[in-house]
């Protein structure tokens, strides 16, 4: 979903590389490094996750594998060719007990398989030693694979009653949005490097190798959910509950809100709101049908 829109949001100044997944298996460590050789780039972005949150609780190995494992090899044979990795991480790495936005600077606590291994991957990428960028950011949905505002829609348009949890928190993110935002920030670094100034993203002179991006504004997975059943005229079929009478096998947080100046004092404005990028993302929807 995210690699899909990192590459149709790539401008015609970047010469891409994405090789299918069937020919890049990031556990594989020599494979990645034929890759890197092949293509020595300047800048890996490491768009490969397990991304089953309930799933990762019954297959721990393979979450850690791909999202902590893989990183230390991304790292290490970035290191060999001399390249800077941006890498994606979640919300999920928090425990959700604050009522504020949570700073990049904030106490990791997370409650499940899954953000710990994102949490671990963070550790592994940095252990490495290369020049990095990890962007931690949340609920995404996007114009490729599955995506809880698709589900909703499908549901919405098919004449499902739904129930969806109206208690935790967070701000849906669209990957168009989050690509965008990715290129303009190696835009700035490249700008940046050309005009001798210190580099944002990898000058280990002036390094903050974390930010938060996301969409603006908060919501609920009900308040989304509601958008999406209302533009689809089906808001009758739609009904809230609690998460402990929507139980799932891995725990959530009740919130993990992202407090995203960090990234819009670098870029310059924050990313649309959610809302905003619901109606675009449903848009695309209606046009494919």
């Amino acid at each position: 979903m995210l690699a899909h829109d990192l590459c149709a949001e790539s401008t015609s100044n970047i010469e891409l590389a994405a090789p299918p997944e069937a020919d890049l298996d990031v556990t594989d460590e020599r494979v990645l490094r034929a890759v890197m050789a092949e293509v020595r780039p300047n800048i890996v972005i490491n768009a490969a996750a397990y991304t089953n949150v309930d799933g990762a609780e019954s297959e721990p190995d393979l979450a850690y594998s791909v999202n902590s494992t893989a990183l230390g090899n991304i790292g290490r044979e970035a290191m060999t060719v001399g390249a800077s990795v941006v890498h994606y991480s979640t919300d999920y790495v928090y425990g959700g007990s604050d009522q504020r936005p949570y700073r990049e600077t904030d106490p990791t606590s997370p409650l499940g398989v899954y953000g710990a291994s994102k949490l671990a991957g963070e550790a592994e990428l940095a252990r490495t030693g290369a020049s990095h960028l990890i962007i931690r950011t949340q609920w995404l949905f996007g114009l490729r694979g599955r995506s809880f505002p698709r589900t909703m829609w499908q549901r919405a348009i098919e004449g499902k009653a739904t129930r969806v949890v109206n208690d935790q928190v967070g701000c849906p993110t669209y990957t168009v949005d989050l690509a965008r935002a990715t290129w303009r920030l190696i835009e700035i670094e490249r700008q940046r490097i050309s005009t001798g100034d210190n580099p944002v993203l990898s000058g280990r002179s002036n390094r903050f190798p974390l930010l938060h991006i996301a969409n603006s504004g908060t919501a609920t997975w009900y308040s989304v959910a509601k958008r999406v059943f209302e533009a689809a005229d089906a808001a009758s079929l739609l009904s809230s509950c609690t998460t402990l009478e929507y139980p799932t096998p891995a725990r959530r947080p009740a919130w993990s809100v992202l407090d995203t100046a960090k990234y819009e004092g670098i870029a310059g404005a924050p990313l649309p709101s959610w809302e905003d990028a619901i109606d675009r993302f449903l848009d695309h929807l209606r046009a494919e049908e």
